[in-house]
C-alpha cells in the first residue's frame, strides 16, 4: 500500500511535481497602460462664463458685472464705457472752426474785424481742455495793433462732467493784454458739438461761434 501512494505522487517520466507553482492573483498580465481607444467628444466643455447675464460673454464684455455694459449697447453720459469701444462718452480729440467777430475803439474811431479761427481740444475724464486760437490779418495794422498778432481763447476751468461745458474764459493777446469772458459747448450726441464764447469790454467787445467735432 505505502510503495501504491510513492508512486502516486511521482510524475510521469521521473519528473517530480512542483507544488510552487503560480495561482492565478487577479493582476493585470501587462503594464496596466491604458488601452481604451474611445474617440467619444471631449465632456469637460463648459458654456462661456457670462456673470451678469447680458448675453456678452466674459471674454468680450468690459465689464461682466454690470449687465448695461456690453459691445454694443447704447452709450450714455454717465463716465463709463457703455459700449465696450474704449471710449468714455465724448472722451478723444476735438477740432472746428470758430468765426469771431471783435469790434474795437481806438482814438475814438470804431473798428471791425471777423476772423475765423481753428478750435484744438481734448476731452479725457470728465475735463475739456481747449483753446481758440485767432490769427489778425499780418497786414492788417488796427488789427495788428488792437487784437495783437494771435488772440486765444481758453477755458479757466476744464470741468466738463457731462454733453454741456460752460464756464469763464479768458481772451489773451498777443500784445500782452487779456480779459475775461464766458462761453459754452453744447455737444450734440457724441462727436459734434456748438461753441459760443463772448467777451464784452468797454473799448473792445468779441463774440464767436462755431462747430466742433471728435476726431
Amino acid at each position: 500500500m505505502l510503495l501504491f501512494l510513492l508512486a502516486a505522487c511521482t510524475a510521469p517520466d521521473g519528473i517530480a511535481l512542483d507544488d510552487t507553482a503560480a495561482e492565478d492573483t487577479g493582476a493585470p498580465d501587462d503594464t496596466g497602460a491604458d488601452t481604451d481607444t474611445d474617440t467619444g467628444p471631449d465632456d469637460t466643455n463648459t458654456a462661456p462664463v457670462d456673470r451678469d447675464a447680458d448675453g456678452s460673454p466674459a471674454d468680450e464684455d468690459c465689464d461682466d458685472l454690470d449687465g448695461a455694459v456690453f459691445p454694443g449697447a447704447e452709450e450714455v453720459w454717465n463716465g463709463v464705457d457703455d459700449d465696450c469701444d474704449a471710449v468714455v462718452d465724448g472722451d478723444g480729440d476735438w477740432t472746428g472752426e470758430v468765426r469771431l467777430n471783435a469790434s474795437a475803439v481806438y482814438e475814438g474811431r470804431r473798428y471791425d474785424f471777423t476772423l475765423d479761427c481753428p478750435f484744438d481740444g481734448t476731452r479725457a475724464a470728465g475735463a475739456f481742455d481747449w483753446a481758440i486760437t485767432c490769427t489778425p490779418d499780418a497786414e492788417d495794422v488796427n488789427a495788428q495793433r488792437l487784437l495783437g498778432a494771435t488772440l486765444v481763447v481758453t477755458p479757466k476751468d476744464t470741468d466738463a462732467p457731462d454733453a454741456r461745458w460752460a464756464g469763464a474764459v479768458e481772451f489773451t493777446s498777443g500784445n500782452g493784454w487779456d480779459s475775461d469772458g464766458e462761453g459754452v459747448i453744447d455737444v450734440d450726441g457724441f462727436d459734434d458739438a456748438d461753441v459760443d464764447v463772448e467777451m464784452a469790454g468797454v473799448s473792445l467787445a468779441a463774440s464767436g461761434s462755431g462747430e466742433i467735432a471728435r476726431v
